[in-house]
């Protein structure tokens, strides 16, 4: 009985797989039968993407197929008439003649007649359009021309007797149409004379650290587990310096690239894309992570000596910003080596920054950058702020404060205001980007929204580039003239304004965008009343030397003196921006470019006497005087070679990467070009002798300068503990004005003269 019923189990497993092996047959067949055809409702079906596997195994070459209409490189959202016929195959015999199916990766196509339809987003054959061997269809390109579109066109050509296929046959045509700078600059490519200088650079400044670490005595792994870990503020003043220096070689290569690219007319020297991308990063690099991060260099090293303080409040605060600096302005750059950098322009405006028009992981890259870039300003801002209240030696009240750390003090105050409105513009960017949120949607005008929050920060980092600067400038000149400051409150006061000024005005960059007209009112005159503390601070340097004695012998002095000369350029050109009028013609012109260059080439110069200035403190050593002159004279001639030709374009738009020569402005742009190889070339000429001084330089000792204020009061450089005995305010002169004598340590608050300052 139960091998019965074994027999019966084993009958029914094989009955059953005898079915199974017939459906599977039975849907293998399935899959071979014809699913691609000249149907008069259109080709469609799974085996589109494979080839027409229903008119024959193979596609035949006697099916000769004609596709015209497409560029060899798409315009964004451009429209073309496409065009597709073919020839050969079987002899037309019935109502039928043949078929096609076009399929794109992007973009849309639109049927101009009843003989084509749009089926499963491909362009295919309507019943009326069956009985034809030519068509044909319009495709509207991507919104973004920096992605490529792949097009797979399939024809068959059948002699019209309904479903015999034997004699039937296809061919197919694969064609891949590039936008316009899809690609451009994206995958590095050496022979490339662009990339060669991008690469250049990179490893310029690569060799560059390496060279210094290999001179260096004594240096190996704990020296380096030193320089990775350490928390003295001076040693990350130092390492604030080095970076930034070397970011800003980046800037000026990329700078480089942008000038060989507009040199002379229709030049093709780069692609536009490759354009794009060296304008955008150039700008974000300098203004973000080189020239503004710059001045925490000097105020890591300088301020707490010039307050009497041992260290930062919170030194591994401190570092932690160093490293996230570092690591944001790497982040920022790499997009060059993964599918391309951000060429959105360095104020990132909408929709440029949408995943539509900016599909790369560029501007994704750059807003990581930012992100790292604004944790680590937010970390210093902080440190900086309790140390200066908290760490003063207790005989220096606020008002006795150097001017340099007065000047850090509303330098941060400012990042700790406006910083944080870029974070949360940059946070709802990557939301737009990534998570499909409409923030910046231009439907809603979130472009607008965009422009709002954006130069509600970047009109105050102008500030937050140039207070720094200006802070060098007022311990400089009175150290060389040997006079008190002119007007030191006067000044203070001028810095709390314009401080205050600076984030009331963000609006006179929006006058085109069809803001109210009293509010455009109101920021002309807010533009205006703000170049009038500036002035007060301009006046009050020059008047310093009234009745005086300079040492222009001194590089710190000299440098100074030309960026003022610089500055007084900018800072009249910016006046003119404040009238409507002006602004609405002057608007993303080279005018711009010029004014704002030459307000940030004065904060060049202004940082670089600081360097020549305090080197010494740092380093014990001198620079080199011959090269240091040699720097000054090309920096002073190359800024302006560079520039003033640039005023004269007001009717060139910017960010524009080949021009005809008819337009005439290749004279201004071969002069500008020149300058700013000039310019490089001084700069090559610093940073030789920033690494050769360190070791080959003149020794310094303590105060070569003369200097007044307390971080001349240590040997330089500094120990690490800075004091061997805490330093106390001293009265340098007999003052009525407050019963002090000199040499007292009662701190003197109420001297109306400047106790910091040489009598």
């Amino acid at each position: 009985m139960r091998n019965g019923q074994n027999q019966t189990n084993l009958s029914r497993k094989l009955n059953l797989s005898k079915s199974l092996t017939i459906l599977a047959m039975f849907a293998l067949l399935l899959a071979a039968t014809p699913q691609f055809a000249a149907l008069p409702g259109g080709i469609s079906g799974p085996s589109v993407g494979a080839g027409c596997n229903c008119h024959g195994a193979v596609s035949s070459d006697e099916v000769s197929v004609t596709f015209e209409g497409l560029p060899e490189e798409f315009i964004a959202g451009q429209t073309y008439l496409v065009n597709i016929s073919f020839e050969g195959g079987p002899v037309v015999g019935g109502e039928n003649s043949g078929g096609f199916n076009l399929a794109a990766s992007r973009g849309t196509f639109t049927p101009l007649d009843d003989s084509v339809q749009i089926s499963d987003d491909s362009a295919t054959h309507t019943e009326s359009g069956n009985d034809q061997r030519s068509w044909q269809v319009e495709w509207t390109a991507p919104s973004s021309d920096k992605v490529s579109a792949t097009f797979t066109l399939l024809v068959n050509s059948v002699n019209g007797d309904g479903y015999a296929t034997s004699e039937d046959q296809w061919n197919r045509v694969d064609l891949t149409v590039q936008g316009q700078n899809a690609g451009s600059g994206s995958i590095m490519d050496i022979a490339d004379p662009a990339w060669l200088i991008i690469v250049g650079a990179l490893l310029g400044t690569i060799l560059s650290v390496v060279y210094v670490l290999y001179r260096k005595k004594n240096f190996g792994k704990k020296e380096l587990m030193h320089w990775l870990t350490t928390t003295n503020h001076k040693d990350i003043g130092l390492l604030y310096l080095w970076t930034t220096i070397l970011f800003s070689m980046i800037g000026l290569a990329l700078s480089v690239l942008v000038r060989l690219q507009l040199v002379v007319p229709d030049n093709d020297f780069m692609t536009g894309d490759l354009f794009n991308q060296a304008v955008t990063m150039h700008g974000a690099v300098m203004v973000l992570f080189a020239i503004s991060p710059m001045s925490f260099a000097f105020a890591n090293y300088i301020v707490p000596l010039q307050i009497g303080a041992r260290d930062m409040a919170f030194p591994r605060l401190n570092a932690l910003s160093f490293w996230t600096l570092l690591l944001g302005g790497l982040v920022a750059a790499s997009g060059f080596f993964f599918g391309g950098a951000a060429d959105v322009g360095w104020t990132f405006y909408s929709p440029l920054t949408s995943i539509e028009y900016s599909p790369g992981s560029g501007v994704s890259l750059a807003g990581a950058g930012l992100v790292l870039l604004i944790i680590s300003v937010t970390a210093s801002t902080v440190n900086f702020l309790v140390t200066i209240a908290n760490h003063r030696i207790p005989s220096m009240s606020m008002w006795d404060m150097p001017m340099y750390t007065w000047n850090i003090l509303f330098t941060v105050i400012l990042m700790l205001a406006v910083f944080p409105a870029l974070l949360g513009a940059v946070l709802m960017l990557v939301g737009d980007r990534v998570f499909g949120t409409l923030f910046f949607d231009p439907s809603i005008d979130g472009t607008t929204w965009w422009l709002h929050i954006f130069w509600f920060f970047g009109h105050p980092e102008v500030y937050v580039v140039l207070l720094p600067g200006l802070g060098m400038a007022m311990e400089v000149v009175p150290t060389f003239v040997r006079k008190h400051l002119y007007g030191r409150k006067t000044i203070i006061y001028s810095l709390m304004i314009a401080s205050v000024l600076s984030v009331l005005v963000w609006a006179h960059h929006m006058f085109i965008t069809g803001i109210d007209p009293t509010f455009r009112k109101i920021e002309t005159i807010g533009t205006e009343l703000i170049s009038v503390p500036f002035a007060l601070i301009y006046l009050s340097l020059i008047a310093t030397f009234y009745k005086s004695k300079p040492d222009f012998t001194k590089l710190p002095l000299v440098f100074v003196m030309g960026a003022i000369g610089i500055f007084l350029v900018g800072g009249i050109t910016g006046v003119y921006l404040s009238s409507v009028a002006m602004d609405v013609q002057l608007r993303g012109t080279y005018f711009i470019v010029a004014h704002f260059h030459y307000t940030l080439g004065a904060v060049a110069v202004m940082t670089l006497g600081g360097i020549y200035y305090w080197y010494p403190k740092m380093f014990g050593r001198l620079l080199d005087d011959r090269l240091g002159w040699w720097h000054f004279w090309l920096t002073f001639f190359g800024i302006n070679l560079t520039f003033i030709p640039l005023f004269g374009l007001w009717d060139m738009p910017r960010r524009i990467y080949v021009y005809q020569e008819e337009a005439g402005w290749g004279d201004q742009h071969l002069l500008a070009t020149i300058g700013s190889l000039v310019v490089f070339v001084a700069q090559l000429i610093f940073f030789w002798n920033f690494i050769r001084s360190m070791k080959h330089g003149e020794e310094a000792g303590d105060d070569p300068w003369g200097g007044h204020t307390f971080e001349w009061a240590t040997t330089s450089p500094p120990p690490p503990h800075n004091w061997d005995e805490k330093p106390t305010m001293l009265c340098s002169h007999d003052c009525d004005d407050c019963g002090c004598a000199s040499g007292s340590n009662d701190g003197c608050s109420g001297c109306k003269k400047a106790l910091n300052n040489p009598s």
